[in-house]
């Protein structure tokens, strides 16, 4: 007899795949992992008709560049390709098919000011000028709406209890100097059980996927400062400028 799975889960190499993956198999949930390109739509059509999923898709495929989203502003035809017509592929495979599938997206979207420190999922963004990266993720929401089987949630400075250089405990360890800024982030300990209930649920739409409050990148240094040994080579990053907000 053939073992229902629960997701097929697109993109596990990456930080956040991979954190999906170690996540969905340590569970009571069966996944299977796939690395096929966002753009071969006819092999994504026939693996899900050969796997049919029980819960549905997450797609943690995606362009974030190489090595920071800055890269998608010289190279926006490929952002297009990847967070555009790759993940607009993946959505309409899954609605033809009635499953539902969770996109991630970016919580880069919003600067906060006295007059406005928290935004709700209905909040238009207010980040000013956008870059290329952000500006496609804004359209990818505005695409995906039209699909009641999916959901896009948004990331936010992701961060997890290890120190993957991808990750933002991992990056600001490796800095040597970081930027006073506050800001809402993913924690992925916290919210990676939330994404199984989403899919039974056949959330869609938007979701801010951030933890409640904010925390600032000196408070961040400060804590690894604490929690290093004192006999480990590490020299702690410096502290510039004046505080800033970034929030979701």
């Amino acid at each position: 007899m053939k073992t229902e799975i629960d997701f097929v889960l697109l993109g596990p190499s990456g930080f956040l795949g991979s954190a999906i993956l170690r996540y969905l198999e340590s569970s009571e949930f069966s996944v299977h992992a796939t690395r096929i390109r966002l753009k071969d739509r006819l092999g994504l059509e026939a693996l899900l008709d050969e796997i049919r999923p029980k819960l549905g898709v997450i797609c943690a495929a995606g362009e974030r560049g190489r090595p920071n989203i800055t890269w998608c502003d010289s190279h926006p035809v490929e952002t297009v390709d990847a967070n555009i017509t790759g993940q607009l592929s993946v959505a309409a495979a899954c609605y033809e098919r009635g499953l539902h599938v969770i996109l991630l997206g970016t919580g880069a979207l919003y600067v906060s000011s006295d007059r406005k420190r928290k935004f709700s999922e209905s909040d238009p963004p207010n980040g000013g000028s956008p870059g290329v990266y952000t500006a496609l993720r804004q359209k990818m929401e505005e695409l995906t709406a039209l699909f009641d089987n999916t959901l896009v949630v948004r990331v936010l400075y992701p961060l997890s209890s290890d120190l993957d250089a991808r990750g933002l405990l991992g990056k600001l360890a490796r800095f040597q100097q970081v930027d006073s800024v506050e800001t809402s982030v993913t924690v992925l300990d916290d919210l990676l059980p939330l994404l199984p209930v989403l899919a039974q649920r056949r959330a869609a739409g938007v979701f801010n996927f951030v933890n409640p409050g904010t925390v600032s990148y000196p408070e961040i240094v400060s804590l690894l400062s604490e929690r290093i040994s004192p006999c480990a080579e590490w020299t702690p990053p410096q502290i510039r400028g004046l505080l800033c907000n970034v929030r979701a």
